[in-house]
């Protein structure tokens, strides 16, 4: 089921062009990112299709229409989140309740679910900035809503921080809820979103499921004791599709299923003994610099 058809969006703050003509489609289930560097459009755009802000040109429609109130279905966090102080976790929700209208019941199961039940009753002033941010995502679960939309969630926060709000994303999304949030960090797209649509300039750049915006190359850093004669191999060779020197090691981009013990095999029965040798596929990185780089 569709969730949100974007088209053809497009904001101007004067003579910038902040979103430029955006069409996106998403639906239910998926955790979207909207990918892109800082001035991108992104935060436009969540403020755009939750009414913050008015479009000058195009479209958005939740639900398929069905819905005569749906921003009651969706649940944000589009800045820092702000709780009273001096109030611990129940208290602090129990008026996010009253202002929502949610269901009068306990939150112990809210709680848990962010790894908050130990510290309920802690006032917020003592809570880290991890914490306070998965407090805030609790907050918009508070009525139950279809959809959960976060605007660089991970933002400021220590390691550990950005991986306890990544595994409370994960989980919520089992839950079948849709997720829709803006990111500039590449590692966390990659390792939370289902979906994603890169962004530039407002442009929308590329889009799809992570596993198709990646590409199936694989690259191969190699060194050898003798580089000459390693360069000079693996020159000749057809089925490299190319070939760069970072330091002391080439970097070969192969397709996928490329045989590199095949490679060292006939590598040593030309003289040539391998020294150095690490295998990976191709990051969200590395793609979205390729594909920006375009824009």
């Amino acid at each position: 089921m569709t969730v949100l058809k974007i088209q053809n969006l497009s904001k101007n703050y004067g003579v910038i062009r902040a979103v430029d003509n955006l069409s996106l489609t998403i639906n239910t289930g998926q955790i979207f990112g909207l990918l892109g560097p800082n001035g991108s459009g992104k935060t436009t755009t969540l403020g755009m299709i939750t009414g913050i802000l008015s479009s000058d040109q195009g479209s958005y429609e939740w639900f398929g229409g069905q819905s005569k109130h749906p921003l009651k279905k969706i649940g944000t966090i589009l800045e820092t989140p702000n709780f009273y102080p001096y109030l611990n976790a129940d208290e602090n929700l129990e008026i996010v309740r009253h202002i929502k209208g949610g269901e009068n019941k306990d939150f112990t199961d809210l709680l848990e679910l962010v790894n908050l039940k130990e510290r309920r009753k802690s006032p917020f002033a003592s809570y880290s900035l991890g914490m306070k941010q998965r407090l805030a995502i609790a907050a918009t679960l508070v009525a139950d809503p279809e959809v959960l939309i976060f605007d660089e969630p991970t933002n400021g926060l220590d390691p550990q921080g950005i991986a306890d709000v990544r595994n409370t994303l994960l989980k919520i999304s089992e839950t079948g809820k849709t997720i829709i949030l803006a990111s500039h960090i590449l590692d966390e797209v990659e390792k939370i979103c289902s979906h994603v649509a890169i962004i530039k300039k407002g442009k929308l750049l590329a889009e799809g499921p992570v596993g198709s915006i990646l590409s199936n190359d694989t690259t191969i850093e190699i060194g050898a004791t003798d580089r000459n004669g390693l360069g000079n191999y693996l020159n000749a060779r057809t089925d490299i599709k190319s070939i760069s020197i970072d330091g002391m090691y080439y970097n070969l981009s192969v397709e996928d299923g490329f045989k590199v013990e095949k490679l060292t095999e006939e590598l040593a029965r030309a003289g040539i003994f391998v020294t150095h040798l690490v295998t990976r596929k191709k990051k969200l990185e590395e793609e979205f610099l390729e594909i920006t780089s375009k824009a």
